[in-house]
């Protein structure tokens, strides 16, 4: 597999782990917003999630491009040791990064957790999901080439 091939699903998965957390994040806030009382209509909760994917999107993918820059190569070594499936390891490896960036970044930001929509543990925990996610992705991604000739 080339480098250039390895490293365009590498930035294929970063965008698609954004698009995905980012989307749950602004589902999580307006589902607390509502739960609040508030009125929120479907045209105003799509432009809440473009406006976020277009607000938050590019800082949040600095960090996630971060994190799956040394997850996605610890879960390749971890890959060829372990006896599990490829997709069971990136996978993994994905939602272990989305848990410890979204906690180092709560203690980098003084206790508080600058992702809105992961404040709570369902959010917390989703975000991880949507990690694991982006690693099938990858896997996906990078997956060798089947043969042509069948047995």
């Amino acid at each position: 597999m080339t480098i250039l091939r390895v490293f365009g699903a590498y930035l294929a998965t970063v965008l698609v782990l954004v698009a995905l957390a980012v989307i749950a994040q602004s589902l999580f806030v307006l589902a607390g917003l509502m739960a609040v009382g508030a009125e929120i209509g479907a045209a105003d909760a799509l432009s809440m999630v473009v406006d976020d994917l277009t607000g938050l999107g590019p800082l949040y993918a600095i960090f996630i491009a971060l994190g799956l820059a040394i997850a996605l190569p610890v879960a390749a070594l971890a890959g060829r040791v372990l006896p599990v499936p490829r997709g069971w390891v990136f996978s993994a490896a994905g939602l272990v990064c989305m848990l410890v960036m979204l906690t180092l970044m709560k203690e980098v930001f003084f206790g508080v957790q600058v992702i809105a929509g992961a404040r709570s543990m369902a959010g917390l925990l989703t975000q991880a999901v949507m990690g694991g996610l982006a690693g099938v992705v990858f896997v996906l991604l990078t997956a060798p080439p089947r043969s042509r000739h069948t047995a």
